[in-house]
């Protein structure tokens, strides 16, 4: 069974969140542990899989 992929945008200084297709401002964000925990994974940034920018899943 392959695991659900979301495609997010993690700010490295903050750990603010911003899903796909959100503006990244200060107006729509989430932080990361609560979004990992939301999603059953510890906020570890050894469970994120970075992308090269622009890349399409």
């Amino acid at each position: 069974m392959r695991e659900q992929v979301d495609v997010i945008e993690v700010c490295e200084e903050c750990d603010t969140v911003w899903l796909e297709g959100q503006s990244v401002s200060m107006d729509a964000y989430t932080d990361l542990d609560p979004y990992m925990s939301g999603i059953g994974k510890e906020p570890l940034w050894s469970n994120l899989e970075p992308l090269e920018r622009g890349a399409q899943r």
